[in-house]
């Protein structure tokens, strides 16, 4: 099944506080410049990521990712206590111009403290000081939480010209889901971020 796409038509940034025993900052790199094994390892564990080696899950989705650059696009929410890293998000423009929130992730333990709503606002205020206008994400039907955190942001559903393959439109998708978490807009976009009509 196509994952469902989401859109923020920027405007502004709603900042959100973190929580007092947190903090956010970027991925580190080693003094060379490069990225830190220890930095990677910990993403690799907050995503939850176990269907290859470390280095090769980082540069997959990391690396691999035209126009990211870790230390500016990769953030992480961190224990104040121990810099452990226990969230993560990242916040990428692409080669049009246009921003991504991408590899999206906490730690169970953290659930609750309303750090993916934090990351959310510095990650978009990454993208609003880049300049963009669009801001993007792909994610999934049973991500609840994180979906109404988008939905908070300002990002509305998009409705996919080409759904062929899934068996549910998507326009149906959306209502089902939205019904289920009671959330009432129904505004809809269009993948070239205008307003969706049935």
């Amino acid at each position: 099944m196509q994952q469902l796409m989401m859109l923020k038509l920027m405007g502004g940034v709603k900042p959100y506080p973190v929580h007092e025993d947190y903090c956010i900052r970027n991925i580190r790199l080693l003094e060379n410049g490069k990225e830190d094994p220890k930095e990677i390892e910990a993403w690799v564990n907050v995503c939850r990521l176990d269907d290859g080696g470390i280095k090769e899950i980082y540069e997959k989705s990391i690396t691999k990712t035209p126009c990211l650059v870790p230390a500016t696009d990769v953030f992480f929410a961190c224990e104040k206590a121990t810099d452990r890293p226990v969230a993560t998000l990242t916040a990428h423009l692409d080669d049009r111009g246009d921003g991504w929130i991408h590899m999206v992730g906490s730690l169970p333990e953290v659930r609750g403290k309303k750090l993916g709503h934090a990351m959310l606002a510095s990650g978009l205020e990454r993208l609003a000081k880049a300049g963009v206008s669009r801001v993007w994400l792909t994610t999934d039907d049973f991500r609840r939480p994180a979906i109404k955190n988008y939905l908070a942001a300002g990002f509305c559903p998009v409705i996919c010209e080409d759904n062929s393959s899934d068996a549910i439109p998507m326009d149906e998708r959306w209502n089902v889901l939205l019904d289920e978490m009671g959330w009432e807009d129904r505004t809809y976009l269009t993948e070239d971020g205008e307003i969706w009509k049935k």
